[in-house]
């Protein structure tokens, strides 16, 4: 999408140039227009536009009158082009506050084709006089629909001033890798004529540049899309990572089911909150980092985007996965760190829900911001330029790049994401610090009581930052044994289960009770199937808990119990 106005970057550039059936008129063009490309290329440029605009020439008598404009060429911008904009009888406005009749409109960039390693300038043009140049209707990947001109005139002129036609009209082909080599992002644009008449409704236009015997409202645009290499191979990788992740999130989910059950029949229920035991389940931190991890390359592919209708929804969609991977990301990271045996007998704690939802909230405010979003939507098209184009003064791109291609997105995200991470980390640590120095009247997290339970034993606790609520107070005192919950049990991702059989005897013959039988919480579902193939971690009898080396499941038919507080 493109229309004259500041929003789309559009500026004044010069009033002079004159264009007679020969080319440029002598000596009406000014020095800055005149500097946009060598002079051969520039004599070229007036010789194509004279040639492609003969018709309004002739309808004019003799000459016409082009204005010029540029498209960015500031520091803000960082890439540029420049817009012809030909009037019968006066000098159109770049800025038309206004509909105004124009003879016709053209566009020079620069490309990339093979064969021509110096590069080409590309010429892009709409003639009022020419009846082939219809309205269609293009339809956008997105489902929205766009009204272009058909049969556009595109030129190439060659380094040497030697003009092709060309029917492809591609330029502005950038690569990106945000993901490595492997899943190289390759964008790249054709040059169109749109045809304005809805976007006049939809952005509320009050100027632009009309055909005086058409009535086409028209200005130069591009259609632009996107390549990724082995798309598919990446798509069914994030596939993949989204079902190992319900995979290993089923115990969880299986056991939030089943309390909504108890809730419902009246009956106690183990309830605990999965995010504050993400430390121990590295399996599902792993799975949901690397199914957040393709939002780098949707962030950066969305960037293309940003004047498009549904580009800024893309936008923050993408975000979204781009803070959930770094979020969890540091998550994970904290918790190999904690893997250093150190063992501390008082450790840092941290509320791992309060950071998650304030993290993603925050790294998804902060980069969703229209502004940032043209930013990056600037800093793609800024690449290192083949071939330039000389505006106000220096070189910008303009349609050709280098092969080394566009930094990636993150380099232009990295205070907006990494400033509220880290933000966010600090302010679970300073709260949950703060709770436990008001009610716990310490800072730190005492662990020591943790080695007179038999199970935190076995379990092994943090070595010297957690999120797990390990406080003494969330166990149970009897006498001078400290019991350890069901809910603890779950979120240092543990599940126990008993077998269906009846029954057994304990060694005094005087009660009947069942076995707890201690699993992984991820093996939890899968114990329900094939309990032959399950590791059994322990039992728990009596609340005495005994731990198993290199023990399985007995083949029976098992199901989940809350289970039993375990000294």
């Amino acid at each position: 999408m493109n229309s004259q106005t500041e929003s789309f970057f559009w500026s004044d550039y010069g009033q002079s140039c004159a264009l007679n059936g020969a080319g440029w008129v002598l000596n009406t063009c000014d020095a800055a227009t005149m500097a946009v490309a060598p002079d051969n290329i520039f004599a070229t440029v007036g010789t194509v536009l004279s040639q492609q605009w003969s018709k309004e020439i002739a309808e004019a008598g003799g000459k016409l009158y082009v204005t010029t404009c540029v498209l960015g060429g500031t520091s803000d911008v960082g890439w540029t082009d420049m817009q012809f904009i030909a009037g019968y009888d006066y000098f159109p406005a770049c800025l038309p506050a206004a509909p105004q009749d124009v003879a016709g409109m053209a566009m020079l960039e620069t490309t990339i084709r093979d064969g021509h390693v110096d590069g080409l300038y590309l010429i892009t043009l709409y003639s009022d006089l020419d009846p082939s140049m219809t309205v269609y209707s293009y339809a956008n990947s997105d489902g929205t629909l766009q009204n272009l001109m058909a049969n556009p005139k595109r030129t190439l002129v060659t380094s040497d001033g030697q003009t092709l036609e060309d029917s492809f009209g591609g330029d502005f082909i950038i690569n990106s890798r945000p993901l490595g080599e492997r899943y190289l992002v390759m964008s790249y644009c054709v040059t169109e004529i749109e045809e304005l008449s809805d976007v006049i409704v939809e952005q509320g236009l009050t100027g632009w540049s009309q055909g005086k015997h058409s009535k086409h409202p028209v200005v130069p645009g591009w259609a632009c899309g996107h390549k990724v290499s082995h798309a598919q191979e990446l798509i069914a990788l994030q596939i993949v990572f989204a079902i190992g992740t319900w995979i290993f999130f089923a115990g969880d989910i299986f056991i939030t089911f089943e309390g909504f059950r108890g809730v419902l029949q009246g009956k106690p229920v183990l309830t605990y909150t999965v995010l504050s035991g993400l430390e121990r389940r590295k399996i599902l931190l792993i799975f949901v980092v690397l199914n957040a991890m393709p939002g780098l390359l949707y962030a950066d592919v969305a960037r293309i985007y940003y004047f498009t209708t549904n580009g800024f929804k893309i936008w923050c969609l993408s975000i979204v996965m781009v803070a959930n991977f770094f979020s969890f990301g540091l998550v994970l990271a904290v918790s190999v760190l904690d893997m250093v045996p150190i063992q501390l007998t008082f450790v840092v704690s941290y509320s791992a829900p309060i950071f998650l939802y304030s993290s993603i909230a925050a790294i998804s405010i902060a980069c969703c911001i229209d502004t940032l979003f043209q930013f990056v939507y600037n800093g793609f098209y800024s690449a290192t330029p083949f071939l330039s184009l000389h505006v106000n003064g220096a070189d910008w791109p303009s349609g050709s790049y280098t092969a080394a291609g566009t930094p990636p997105v993150l380099t232009y995200l990295a205070n907006n994401i990494m400033t509220p991470l880290f933000v966010a980390f600090g302010c679970s640590i300073a709260l949950a610090t703060i709770y436990r120095a008001f009610v716990h009247k310490s800072a730190l997290m005492y662990l020591g009581w943790c080695k007179t339970n038999g199970f935190l034993s076995f379990a092994k606790t943090p070595n010297f930052i957690t999120a797990l609520p390990l406080e003494q107070t969330n166990a149970i005192k009897i006498g001078n044994k400290m019991y350890c919950k069901p809910s603890t049990q779950a979120l240092m991702g543990y599940a126990t289960v008993i077998d269906d059989e009846p029954l057994v005897k304990t060694t005094d013959q005087k009660k009947l009770v069942k076995v707890n039988h201690v699993i992984s919480i991820y093996a939890l579902v899968p114990s329900k199937l094939l309990s032959t193939f399950i590791r059994e971690h322990g039992v728990i009898l009596r609340n005495e808990f005994t731990p198993k080396m290199q023990s399985r499941l007995e083949k029976k038919s098992y199901h989940h119990t809350r289970g039993a507080c375990v000294v």
